[in-house]
């Protein structure tokens, strides 16, 4: 138990950085400060849904903590957590669990969908919670507790019962009725991206739409669909937006605003798309957003969107590269492994920037991003990349005597002097051309498709194309679990297949042919080692393709894996007896056997994809993730090895006290600035969570 405790612990060796974006912020106006302010607090209003997107406890962790620190500040607790007679350390873990809690928005970890604890016993944390001398804040602990320090084997891991737990269905919910209800909103024509399913305890289906007005909607047989979800907060969402407004740059912003408040207030994801449209139409904008329900990596179904919201201000010197990568795209689609039949009939040329951010309000900060995910956007409207600069910055940080782990001592150097570059070389090619290529083949209303279906030949078996979408499917529906980890995988694909054309390197400023070798070495040797860190995203207790938590490491372990396959001695894994185990890459054999195999890899998932062939996809998938004995073992190392992910510490704006500017408050990059950063930007809001998370009580009950 000591061991499995361990690895579900907060850390009180975890690291912080600052989110910093105090520079570009300086630099624009003020109406654009007012402008990025109200989206930004909008964002963070709506990650309160992410707390009950996770566990049923999550939301009373959240009223606890936030009643903790609005009584007292981080500094005036710890002296009176002291005086009454616990140690330091204690007091160091209590805020690691704290500060990774709020970061995570939920006590599951948003890469990786594992539990956190804390790693204070029982009667440490009882004592810190004593100290605060607050009868409210006693009852608020007493009623969490047990559920917050729980490692039973059912809420180890979000996911559907009996292996896991999720608050995107009620505790009765079934995969079963996940399927019964995806099939009933292909009928009515309902996204799921904004929705959660419940069961009541007759067995009568209810599909909870997020929305500010209450409403019934369509009723089918033992399924009904309700309006209201989050109510509340998406009320408060979309008054911030409709003040974010009044400072809009132009007309596609106004309109695009329009579109989100009329989508949250009313749920319809129509009214979403269509702001997105605008979104899209809103080339270079100094301030950059996007907000909704966006990204399934934590629904267990595959399908659901977690809230996220974010504003940024572009970097325009980084930007200008990307746009650069943009107008060469063609040229590097033409590479493509699949024939011009499965690539989209005309590239849509998306905006794509370079962005330091400024507010980020979900559970997690990606790298990069590419948006919308709606297809049918994609593929006839097109979509926009960004590349999230301070954040990339701030992820890779090593010190002189750091040693990377599962790398080789003649690798040590090269790769900390390249991995920040070669990463940024990976999430343009991934974000761009990785998500942003392919074709998907439907047939878009009765008897009319978007190909030939005469002469569309599937370069697999050579035959023409015997399956496709149907009338209102969507990829994200068809391949449910799958497809956020494919796509990943596609994604990162794409990234070291086109990292070895020159063309691609000279855009990003690599014009030597030697530092190119070097960005394209230390770009798949990352991903090589990314493959075995993956391995503490998987769960042997869940096992098979069930097993793995996250859907980028999923996707890496894959490429890992495929790589291996390829032989030759193109990539191997080794034991050394001082070091342990090593990855090591045969760098002369990139550009034959790699690529070769890379190749034909990719062309599979484009294809599979392409033609909606989910039976092949799955079947290639769990052959490539599938963690046998000798990966078991290492995965033991992987997690002995392990480092704390560093958490971010996210700038707060306010307004001045006549409201008509906008302040920009930083906070200390540790565990209680990131507390109080917390505080700062939730305390206003903490009752609409707390009411929600009320309502719904009912349906997230323990049962037998």
């Amino acid at each position: 138990m000591d061991e499995l405790k361990k690895f579900h612990e907060a850390s009180p060796k975890t690291q912080f950085s600052c989110l910093d974006c105090s520079k570009p912020f300086g630099l624009i106006s003020d109406n654009e400060k007012l402008y990025a302010h109200y989206i930004g607090q909008a964002s963070f209003d709506g990650a309160l849904i992410c707390y009950l997107q996770t566990s049923p406890e999550s939301p009373k962790i959240f009223a606890l903590f936030i009643a903790m620190f609005t009584k007292h500040k981080v500094s005036d607790l710890k002296s009176k957590c002291l005086e009454a007679g616990v140690t330091e350390d204690q007091f160091t873990a209590f805020l690691a669990y704290t500060s990774t809690f709020f970061a995570n928005a939920g006590n599951y970890r948003s890469f990786g969908d594992t539990k956190i604890v804390p790693s204070n016993t029982e009667e440490e944390f009882q004592a810190i919670v004593k100290a605060c001398e607050d009868e409210k804040i006693s009852t608020l602990y007493d009623d969490c507790k047990e559920l917050m320090f729980s490692l039973e084997q059912n809420v180890r891991t979000l996911g559907f019962k009996p292996s896991g737990i999720t608050t995107y269905y009620s505790s009765n919910c079934t995969v079963e009725d996940a399927k019964t209800a995806q099939k009933f909103m292909d009928a009515e024509g309902l996204s799921p991206y904004n929705t959660r399913l419940f069961k009541n305890d007759d067995g009568k289906l209810i599909v909870r739409i997020a929305a500010a007005e209450e409403k019934k909607g369509p009723v089918g047989d033992n399924i009904s669909v309700e309006y209201g979800d989050y109510a509340p907060i998406m009320s408060r969402i979309s008054d911030s937006l409709l003040k974010a407004k009044q400072h809009a740059a132009n007309d596609n912003q106004r309109a695009m605003l329009d579109r989100y408040v009329a989508s949250f207030n009313t749920g319809s994801i129509d009214e979403h798309k269509q702001g997105s449209r605008f979104w899209i139409r809103d080339i270079g904008p100094t301030v950059e957003s996007y907000i909704g329900f966006i990204e399934s990596y934590q629904d267990p179904f595959g399908v659901r969107g977690e809230w996220e919201g974010f504003v940024a201000i572009v970097d325009k010197d980084t930007s200008t590269t990307f746009a650069k990568l943009v107008d060469g795209a063609e040229e590097l689609l033409a590479l493509m492994p699949w024939p011009k039949t499965m690539e989209k009939d005309k590239f849509l040329k998306p905006d794509f920037t370079s962005l330091d951010v400024l507010s980020f309000g979900s559970s997690g900060i990606p790298l990069g991003i590419n948006i919308p995910n709606y297809d049918d956007v994609r593929q006839n409207d097109g979509f926009k990349n960004v590349s999230l600069g301070n954040v990339l910055k701030a992820k890779f940080v090593f010190s002189e005597s750091e040693k990377v782990t599962f790398l080789t001592d003649a690798d040590q150097a090269m790769y900390k002097e390249y991995v920040l570059k070669a990463f940024d070389v990976q999430v343009g090619l991934h974000e761009l051309l990785g998500h942003g290529s392919g074709k998907t083949l439907c047939e878009t209303s009765p008897g009319q498709f978007n190909f030939d279906k005469a002469t569309t030949i599937n370069p697999l078996t050579e035959k023409p194309v015997e399956s496709w979408y149907g009338p209102g499917e969507t990829y994200d529906g068809r391949f449910a679990d799958l497809s956020s980890p494919m796509e990943e995988c596609r994604a990162e694909t794409v990234g070291i297949f086109l990292c070895t054309s020159m063309a691609a390197l000279k855009i990003f400023g690599y014009t030597d042919e030697t530092e190119g070798k070097k960005i394209i070495y230390i770009n798949w040797l990352h991903m090589c080692r990314a493959g075995i860190t993956a391995l503490e995203f998987y769960s042997p207790e869940k096992g098979g393709r069930k097993g793995w938590g996250q859907a980028h490491m999923m996707a890496r372990f894959a490429i890992l894996q495929m790589l291996l396959e390829a032989g030759e001695g193109l990539v191997k894994v080794v034991k050394d007896d001082k070091e342990g185990t090593q990855v090591i890459l045969d760098q002369d054999k990139i550009m034959t056997v790699g690529m070769k195999a890379v190749s034909q890899f990719l062309l599979k998932m484009q294809i599979y994809k392409a033609t909606a062939d989910v039976d092949a996809a799955i079947k290639m998938f769990e052959h490539y993730t599938a963690v046998k004995e000798d990966m078991l073992e290492l995965r033991n190392e992987v997690i002995s090895k392990r480092k704390p992910r560093s958490l971010l510490v996210q700038p707060v704006t306010k307004l001045t006290d006549d409201g008509k500017g906008v302040e920009l408050v930083t906070y200390d990059n540790s565990a209680a600035g990131l507390i109080e950063s917390s505080v700062a930007r939730w305390a206003h809001c903490a009752q609409d969570l707390i009411d929600c998370a009320a309502k719904e009580a009912s349906f997230h009950r323990k049962r037998d």
